[in-house]
């Protein structure tokens, strides 16, 4: 590993003209990323650097799931380099090298998917110049990204960066006449390279013969293009005709989108019989995840399979989906627009209300850390009942102790059955009330039931820092054998907190119990890969480990500290948080861009809501039927009725929000976009953010006491927590 900024450098798993892409880890993001660091040749020429920002910016702010997410770009250290995610797959020239020519409709079905980015980046001014099968990834379930945006330029340019350090200007075999012409770019030039792809997928061979620049030069300008069918028998008519419109010379007579081309495909395959080409192999779309035999491997990539909506469709509104109480969610068919992942949608309900929440009715028992949110006017006609006083909250005793402890006195300090103090109202605009070291990358804390200690996750230094909330004060350490502390967890009573662990080339992966009395690691309970943001349900029996990179939620009996099962979600689930009664288990899929429903008297998956992009953290409020969750690339929060399974409000936040906490009251919730070096306080009866409030570098994760007084943030890279004052003086 090699540091690079805040980016720890991994393996090589790309390079071409424009730089190499490494598998990295974001320290200030907690996250594996695809790191692509540009030429120093490139870096240093004014005007790369000016076209690399524009262009990046624009490239950016793209949606389009079938896209790369650029999470962000910027120069370190004088050298350029664009920050993606890293997802699992392959590239479309393996695939086609070990299988040989793909079926028709499986290479319809890829080059759909490339159409569809090709033409989000068109309406931005973007042409790719570079659209070739090695810059197509594929997973297991075929659906297609978009990545290496190296070489994009906006449309009309004719002379490129790369020229200033020599790079090739794209891939031989793909380029279009008029880039050997110096004549100026635009869509149509990658159409002519998608239709090159859609040769190469039919016919596993180049669309001209030769590999040296005068022979290719010569081709493309000069040579009529093959036909696939005579190359492949069985390839219908109509998509030999697409290829040669494709592939015309003059960008006039070629297809005005990667759309129409992709459309016009579709329509060949309808006209034509089916008819499966001598030595090709086919994987039918309607199967999800049959068509790589091979293991994959990770490659720079966005991840946004559930990004274009339950249906499909872009641009309407997503609705839940409900599926069968069966093990896990079903397959499902990658069309053009989805991914393997949430079944068909249910016919969706009526609009969405985007208006001022009502007042609660009364306030309920709080979940962990009081995440709790108050619902924005449901979809349907509700009553509004008028608010209640808000009274003791009952909760899980206060005890004795907590002054002045040191780090094997925390348990005593709490005991089951007490009385809890009134949560204190809250306030719009916080204050600041000091800054606490508490070493290096805090980032995660959380509040003990009694509310007078919390624990923090230092991540990289494995140890959990106690922290004494009465003074405010960090009183000691926890080693956490072996591995880094990731999220935190408390037992209703206290007596145990439960730590999410995992190192740095994810070979450890497991569940640290402390038994808070003693500050001792008493168990390790192994779970899948990465485990991320745990939760203990209402009456402490059941811990759930959502585990990142294994796509599954690990179930764990707390009185044995036994793994009991397995449930499996869609890919990446980052967060749970459960019901106030413990039935219904909620995980954001991060990866997925999905919420998912999972009934936990059967450990069944109910239904799953297409939400924002990365969603990250999660809040299920006890007292009504909502989630709020923070959708970390998009720069939102998402609140879903968890009656109808809706997403009935969007609020726009800073840069990535990471964390979302609530008030002890409810009144207000907490966001903590990491990137803003701030907090941002949403008041829950408006949703409107009444209040931004400056902390230390990196907010990742913010507590609560159940007294509501004060918050704590933890600022990752100063290695501080923040104390705000949160309450009003009445």
């Amino acid at each position: 590993m090699t540091l690079f900024g805040q980016y720890e450098i991994g393996e090589l798993i790309g390079r071409g003209g424009m730089g190499e892409v490494h598998r990295a880890y974001d320290t200030r993001r907690n996250r594996d990323v695809a790191l692509k660091l540009l030429p120093a040749a490139t870096s240093g020429d004014p005007e790369f650097q000016r076209r690399f920002r524009q262009e990046s910016y624009a490239l950016a702010k793209l949606r389009e799931p079938h896209v790369v997410p650029i999470h962000d770009y910027g120069e370190i250290d004088g050298r350029l380099y664009i920050d993606m995610r890293l997802v699992d797959g392959r590239c479309l020239a393996d695939v086609i090298a070990e299988t040989g020519p793909l079926g028709p409709e499986r290479a319809v079905a890829l080059v759909a998917q490339v159409a569809d980015a090709l033409d989000a980046a068109h309406a931005e001014g973007l042409v790719h110049r570079d659209v070739k099968p090695s810059n197509i990834l594929v997973t297991p379930t075929d659906f297609a990204y978009v990545v290496d945006f190296g070489l994009a330029h906006a449309a009309g340019h004719t002379r490129s960066w790369a020229t200033v350090s020599g790079a090739t200007l794209g891939t031989l075999d793909y380029m279009a006449p008029e880039r050997f012409e110096n004549r100026e770019v635009d869509a149509r030039t990658d159409v002519y390279a998608l239709a090159c792809v859609l040769f190469e997928c039919l016919t596993a061979a180049k669309p001209f013969p030769g590999t040296d620049l005068p022979s290719q030069m010569y081709a493309h300008v000069y040579l009529s293009p093959r036909r696939p069918g005579e190359l492949v028998p069985g390839v219908p008519e109509g998509l030999d005709d697409v290829v040669v419109r494709g592939m015309a010379k003059e960008p006039s007579r070629r297809f005005a989108s990667a759309g129409e081309l992709a459309r016009a495909a579709q329509e060949a395959l309808t006209a034509a019989e089916p008819e499966p080409a001598t030595g090709s192999v086919s994987a039918p779309m309607a199967t999800a995840g049959v068509g790589l035999a091979a293991p994959t491997t990770a490659l720079a990539a966005t991840g946004a399979p559930g990004a274009a909506g339950a249906t499909g469709t872009k641009g309407t509104e997503p609705t839940t989906t409900v599926v069968p109480t069966t093990p896990g969610p079903g397959p499902r068919a990658p069309g053009r627009g989805s991914s393997a992942g949430p079944p068909p949608a249910a016919p969706p309900g009526p609009p969405p209300t985007t208006g001022p929440v009502p007042p609660a009715a009364s306030p309920a028992t709080p979940t962990r850390r009081s995440r709790t949110l108050v619902l924005v006017a449901a979809a349907v006609v509700v009553v509004v009942v008028a608010a209640l006083t808000v009274g003791l909250l009952t909760g899980f005793g206060s005890g004795s102790g907590g002054a002045g402890f040191s780090p094997g006195q925390q348990g005593a300090s709490v005991a089951a059955g007490g009385s809890r103090p009134a949560a204190a109202r809250s306030v719009a605009t916080p204050t600041v009330a000091q800054t606490v070291p508490v070493g290096p990358t805090p980032g995660y804390m959380e509040v003990a039931p009694s509310g007078k200690f919390a624990y923090i996750a230092n991540r990289q230094s494995g140890v959990v820092t106690v922290f004494d909330t009465t003074k405010n004060v960090a009183t000691g350490t926890i080693p956490v054998p072996e591995g880094g502390p990731q999220f935190i967890d408390f037992s209703p009573d206290g007596a145990r907190a439960y730590v999410s662990v995992t190192n740095q080339d994810y070979s450890l992966n497991e569940v640290a119990v402390i038994d808070t009395g003693t500050a001792e690691v008493v168990a390790r309970i192994p779970t899948g890969k990465r485990p991320f943001a745990l939760h203990v349900s209402p009456d402490g029996s059941r811990l759930y480990v959502p585990n990142h990179d294994s796509g599954s939620i690990t179930v764990i009996d707390t009185a044995n500290d036994a793994v009991i099962n397995t449930i499996p979600v869609a890919p990446n689930p980052h967060w749970v948080d459960l019901s106030p009664d413990g039935t219904r288990l909620y995980a954001a899929n991060h990866e997925s861009n999905l919420l998912t429903t999972i009934d936990t008297g059967t450990d069944t998956i109910v239904g799953t809501t297409p939400v924002g992009l990365s969603p990250h953290s999660i809040v299920r409020m006890p007292d009504r039927p909502v989630l709020l969750n923070a959708n970390y690339d998009a720069n939102t929060l998402s609140v879903t009725d968890t009656d109808t399974g809706r997403v009935v409000a969007t609020v726009p936040t800073q840069d990535h929000p990471q964390d979302i906490t609530l008030s002890a009251d409810n009144r207000h919730a907490y966001i903590a976009p990491v990137d803003a070096n701030s907090i941002q306080v949403l008041d829950t009866a408006t949703l409107q953010i009444t209040a931004t409030v400056p902390t230390g570098r990196g907010p990742t994760s913010i507590a609560v006491g159940p007294e509501g007084r004060q918050a704590y943030v933890t600022n990752l890279l100063d290695g501080t927590v923040t104390v705000l004052n949160i309450a009003g003086t009445a």
